[in-house]
């Protein structure tokens, strides 16, 4: 077992050390696994995503420095990795267009292949007036723990609150918006 932390691993890595990257993957792959997963549109979606991120960290390992914690930074790259494999699949030629009926007889030829980013729209809209309604320190709360990744207590460090307060405003957030979107409460 290597009881190196993550600022000892970065340094031991840009020394040269080949297993210093080893290590970091192996600690925070899950957490970037869980990221992507919230922008893919299926597991090899997420996988590629992940080892994309990798992929550039360990290129860029030498601009972290390290006024984050090393999963914060690693979070950033998953999700620009996300946007960018987001980006790559939106191909001209292949966004629907109000005017045009055809898109919809394309997307039914095959529905199992289709993909049609048109279909969550609805639901995007009613999450985004249901987060926009709520109060500010419970909506910090929930993107903070749920979005960006942080731990509880990371997140009343980062809010200047105790944990048990980010606990609640987080619970209530996340009650008030499945009730918003008609869906069952949130287990405690």
């Amino acid at each position: 077992m290597d009881y190196r932390n993550d600022r000892q691993l970065v340094a031991d890595h840009l020394a040269g050390d080949p297993h210093a990257f080893k290590l970091i993957v192996h600690r925070h792959r899950q957490r970037m696994y869980y990221v992507a997963r919230n922008y893919a549109r299926n597991e090899h979606d997420a996988q590629d995503i992940v080892q994309e991120a990798l992929f550039k960290a360990a290129r860029s390992m030498h601009t972290y420095r390290g006024d984050a914690k090393l999963s914060t930074w690693l979070h950033r790259m998953t999700v620009n990795a996300a946007i960018d494999h987001q980006r790559r699949f939106v191909r001209p030629g292949t966004q629907c267009s109000l005017d045009d009926d055809a898109s919809a007889v394309d997307l039914e030829a095959n529905k199992y292949l289709a993909y049609n980013p048109m279909e969550a729209t609805e639901r995007t809209i009613a999450m985004r007036q249901a987060l926009g309604a709520l109060p500010t320190a419970q909506r910090k709360a929930l993107w903070l723990i749920d979005v960006a990744g942080m731990s509880v207590g990371d997140a009343a460090a980062e809010l200047g609150v105790q944990p048990g307060t980010v606990k609640s405003r987080r619970y209530r957030a996340r009650e008030a918006v499945a009730a918003a979107m008609g869906e069952c409460t949130p287990a405690r």
